[in-house]
C-alpha cells in the first residue's frame, strides 16, 4: 500500500508543471520553519556555524534550505517517471569532472577510484551519472537501506537504472572491496553524524564525529579521491562537479582532508551553503548524558585537526555552548567554582555560561550590580576572578523576579545553548530553563520531589541528604552527578582568596 502511494505520487509530481511544484516547495519549506523542533535545530546550526551573522541572514539561509530540502524530496519521488531525454536536459556535467572521466579513460587506470558525495540538495540524482558519463558505469554506491524491505526494494530498483549498482551498507562491504580490488568506482556519503562509530574533528569550530568509512576505503585500496557533488541551477536543474581531494592518503588524512574542503565550501559559496541540509543534526556527539561532561571517543582527530590548523585544545574553538544556573546562596557558588574549572578541562570546546542573580555580581561588599553579561577577562562573579575563560567565558546577572528578568529569559533561547545545568533546585529557576530550551536540561532531583522541566534528572545514592546549602554532603553530591555525566574525576580544587583576589590551589591551578 505504501509503495502504491510512493508510485502514484511521484508520477503524478513528475507530471506537474514546473510553476506549480516551485510555489509548492516554497509554502512547504515555510511550514517546516512553523514546526518548532526543525526550526529550533536550523537556527541552532547557522547560529553556531556562523556567529557573527545577523539573525535574519540566518532565517534566510534556513528559508532557503528547507525549500531545497522539499525540492530534493519531489525531484526523489519523481525521477523515477523521467525519460533519458528529460533527465540529459536537466543536468549537465561540470568541465572538470568531464576532465577527471577522460583523464582516467585515457590512461587505462587500474587504480579505484572513492567517490565522496553529500547531503546537498539533489544529491541522490549522482546515480543519474551512469546515464551522463559512460565511465561511471558499474559505480557501486554504498547507501543505508530503509527499514522497509518493499520501500528498499523500490529505491534499489529505480536507483540502479542508469547502470549504478546499491550496496547496502549493512552487508555489501564485501562488494565495495571487490570493486575497489579489481580498479573499479566506489560511492559513498561522508557524514559528519556518525554517533559513536565516527572519530572526533572539527566542522566549522565545532566538534563532529565523521564517518571514517571514505578514508579507511582509500587507504586500504591506494584509491584515488574525488568528490561528486550537484549545483542546483535552477529548480530541478543542476551541473554535477567534482574536485580531487589533496590528501596523504591515509585513513585519518583522507577523513580530514574531505572534512576541510566541505567546510571551505560551505564558508565561502553562498550556493552551496543554502543547499546543504542544516535541518539534520549534524553535530549530535558526545550527547549521549553519561558522556556529556567529557571529550572523548573510541577514535579521536582532533588533535592531528587541530595540529593542521595551527591550534591545540587549549586554544581550540569554544562552540559547544554550556549554560550553568548558580545557586542563589554566596557559599553554595563558591563550592560549585572549583566544578567549572573540571568542566573546563574536561571540555575546552565548550562556551561556559553562568547564569546567576544580580546580587552576586561582585565582591560582597559591592553586591548588586547592574543585571546584563560580562565576558573574558572581566568575568567576575562575587569576587571570584573567571577571567579569560579558566572557570567560565560569561556571566548572565538576572534581574530581580518580574517582568524584565522574563523578557530577559525569553530572550536568552535566541543564544541556542546546548547544555543547561542547574545547580538551582527551585521551580523558578526550572521554568527559565524551559524557556531558554536548551535540548538537555540537567538536574539533581531530591527524594519524593518531581523536575518535569528538565530532560534528564539525577537522584542521590541511597543515605546520601541533599539540601540547599553547601554543607560537604552537597558539595559531594554535586561531584557524584557531574561524574555521572561524564566528569572525570579529579583532586578537589578549593578556592582562596589572597591580596590579588581568588585564585584556586590545587594540582591543576595552572591550566
Amino acid at each position: 500500500m505504501i509503495k502504491l502511494l510512493i508510485h502514484a505520487t511521484g508520477w503524478l509530481v513528475a507530471r506537474t508543471p514546473h510553476v506549480l511544484l516551485r510555489l509548492l516547495a516554497g509554502l512547504l519549506g515555510r511550514v517546516i520553519l512553523l514546526i518548532p523542533k526543525r526550526r529550533s535545530l536550523l537556527f541552532s546550526n547557522l547560529h553556531h556555524a556562523f556567529p557573527d551573522r545577523p539573525r535574519a541572514w540566518h532565517a534566510h539561509v534556513a528559508r532557503l534550505s528547507c525549500v531545497r530540502l522539499i525540492e530534493t524530496g519531489m525531484l526523489s519521488l519523481a525521477s523515477p517517471f523521467f525519460s533519458e531525454t528529460r533527465i540529459r536536459r536537466m543536468a549537465r556535467l561540470s568541465p572538470e569532472l568531464e576532465a577527471i572521466m577522460r583523464a582516467r579513460a585515457a590512461a587505462g587506470e587500474s587504480r579505484p577510484l572513492l567517490i565522496g558525495t553529500l547531503h546537498f540538495a539533489y544529491w541522490e540524482c549522482l546515480t543519474w551519472l551512469g546515464l551522463l558519463c559512460p565511465g561511471i558505469a558499474g559505480t557501486g554506491v554504498i547507501f543505508r537501506p530503509l527499514k522497509n524491505p518493499v520501500l528498499n526494494a523500490w529505491v534499489k530498483q529505480t536507483r540502479e537504472r542508469h547502470g549504478v549498482l546499491l550496496l547496502s551498507r549493512k552487508n555489501g562491504l564485501q562488494d565495495a572491496f571487490r570493486i575497489m580490488r579489481r580498479g573499479g568506482i566506489v560511492s559513498l556519503l561522508f557524514d559528519q553524524n556518525a554517533g559513536g562509530n565516527g572519530a572526533l574533528t572539527l566542522l566549522l569550530g565545532r566538534v563532529c564525529s565523521t564517518s571514517e568509512l571514505a578514508g579507511m576505503l582509500a587507504e586500504k585500496f591506494g584509491a584515488k579521491v574525488v568528490v561528486f557533488y550537484p549545483r542546483r541551477l535552477g529548480f530541478w536543474t543542476m551541473r554535477f562537479e567534482a574536485v580531487e581531494i589533496d590528501s596523504d592518503g591515509t585513513s585519518a588524512g583522507v577523513t580530514l582532508a574531505l572534512n576541510r574542503w566541505l567546510e571551505t565550501l560551505l564558508s565561502g559559496d553562498e550556493e552551496f551553503r543554502a543547499s546543504w541540509l542544516w535541518s539534520h543534526g549534524r553535530w549530535r556527539t558526545q550527547d549521549a548524558p553519561w558522556q556529556r561532561l567529557r571529550l572523548e571517543a573510541k577514535r579521536d582527530l582532533l588533535d592531528a585537526d587541530l595540529a593542521a590548523r595551527g591550534l591545540t585544545r587549549a586554544t581550540m574553538p569554544r562552540r559547544a555552548r554550556f549554560w550553568i544556573t548558580m545557586p542563589g546562596d554566596r557559599d553554595a557558588c563558591a563550592a560549585a567554582l572549583p566544578l567549572l574549572r573540571r568542566l573546563r578541562r574536561s571540555r575546552p570546546d565548550a562556551e561556559i555560561t553562568l547564569l546567576a542573580e544580580a546580587a552576586l555580581a561582585g565582591p560582597p561588599a559591592t553586591a548588586g550590580a547592574t543585571p546584563g553579561t560580562t565576558a573574558g577577562a572581566t568575568c567576575n562573579l562575587m569576587g571570584y576572578n573567571l577571567g579569560a575563560g579558566a572557570a567560565a567565558d560569561k556571566v548572565i546577572f538576572l534581574p530581580a523576579p518580574g517582568p524584565a528578568r522574563r523578557r530577559l529569559v525569553r530572550s536568552l533561547r535566541n543564544e541556542f545553548p546546548d547544555t543547561h545545568i542547574l545547580l538551582e533546585n527551585s521551580a523558578g529557576a526550572d521554568r527559565e530553563a524551559r524557556l531558554i530550551n536548551a535540548p538537555q536540561r540537567f538536574g539533581l532531583c531530591a527524594p519524593g520531589r518531581r523536575r518535569p522541566h528538565l530532560t534528564h534528572t539525577w537522584s542521590p545514592p541511597p543515605g546520601d541528604v541533599s539540601g540547599d546549602h553547601p554543607a560537604p554532603s552537597q558539595v559531594r553530591l554535586w561531584e557524584q552527578w557531574w561524574e555521572s555525566l561524564g566528569l572525570p574525576r579529579e583532586p578537589e580544587l578549593k578556592p582562596e582568596r589572597d591580596d590579588g583576589g581568588w585564585t584556586y590551589s590545587g594540582k591543576h591551578d595552572s591550566t
